[in-house]
């Protein structure tokens, strides 16, 4: 079985991956079959992962992170598709962004019925409202309508960050006014995400350990600073690879959608980095994510270990 995730909006898609991970893990509990490969794996990396039978007998779940940015990747299985598409293990093609309509692979899979795929486009108004009001109702929360409009406003199509602040408003209250918005949620903690990553590009493991221990002194959530250092990352990667084709300042700032804060800060920390440095932090970053959510490490283990590691 072939899956595709992908579309703009990363926090749905890989709440599906997640669900698509946990269900696979209720049915094989040896935990031994499950594999994660990316854009760099080549097709016989694929098919040598499908093809390795296990020892209990379980069907293997295969999650491919980005090989639709792969054009050797591609060009190999539209080649050679038998080497996939008959198998009897589950193999998910999760992409972080949208897929072109008329991506020759993407045809080939779903226009033959040989793959299901699924988009997740941006919530907005009603929807993202509605999404917001769900995830409060969810912790048995109260939240006033002029609530809900004020996170729009102030987090937009960032489900990501948006589902951070509801966590923590939740956490402060079960019955959330606008006065508790305006005090709770504030861009100060991002300056200090800034920090930490710088101190993590300078290689001051000692600075960032210190900045990440006063986050959680304060009492920030986990894993709201986790969420948090993975989309500085994102933006990182974004801004890097505009850098890397020579374009101007301003064309750069313009492609990038980044809010002209975030931009300045990302500008600066990007040059820093090589993208390849930052392509594998990212990568990592993604899998410890999952392996949060899937429960096989705790939110300040896995903060400790990003950043002693990096």
């Amino acid at each position: 079985m072939i899956i595709i995730l992908h579309g703009k909006d990363t926090y749905r898609s890989k709440e599906k991956l997640q669900d698509i991970i946990k269900e696979y893990e209720k049915k094989h509990t040896s935990g031994l079959n499950l594999k994660f490969l990316n854009e760099k794996s080549s097709l016989d990396d694929i098919y040598d992962e499908e093809r390795q039978v296990s020892m209990f007998q379980e069907k293997r779940l295969l999650v491919v992170k980005n090989g639709f940015t792969s054009s050797s990747l591609k060009k190999a299985i539209i080649e050679k598709p038998e080497k996939i598409i008959s198998s009897e293990n589950i193999i998910v093609f999760y992409e972080e962004g949208e897929i072109k309509e008329k991506d020759e692979l993407f045809v080939f899979l779903t226009k033959e019925k040989k793959g299901k795929h699924q988009e997740f486009k941006p919530l907005v108004k009603g929807s993202l409202a509605l999404w917001i009001e769900k995830e409060f109702e969810k912790r048995k929360v109260k939240a006033t309508k002029e609530v809900v409009n004020y996170l729009m406003r102030f987090r937009g199509e960032d489900l990501h960050r948006t589902k951070n602040e509801i966590e923590k408003l939740s956490l402060y209250s079960k019955n959330i006014k606008i006065e508790d918005v305006k005090l709770l949620v504030k861009p100060e903690i991002e300056i200090n995400i800034f920090k930490m990553i710088d101190a993590v590009a300078l290689g001051d493991r000692e600075k960032a350990i210190l900045l990440l221990h006063d986050h959680l002194e304060k009492g920030d959530n986990p894993l709201y600073l986790f969420s948090m250092i993975s989309y500085q990352f994102r933006n990182l990667l974004i801004v890097s690879d505009l850098l890397e084709k020579n374009l101007p300042y301003k064309e750069v700032k313009s492609r990038s959608k980044l809010h002209s804060f975030v931009f300045a800060k990302s500008y600066k920390q990007a040059e820093r980095f090589s993208y390849k440095e930052l392509e594998e932090k990212y990568d990592w970053l993604f899998e410890i994510d999952l392996k949060i959510k899937t429960g096989q490490i705790d939110p300040v283990s896995a903060l400790h270990l990003f950043v002693f590691q990096s």
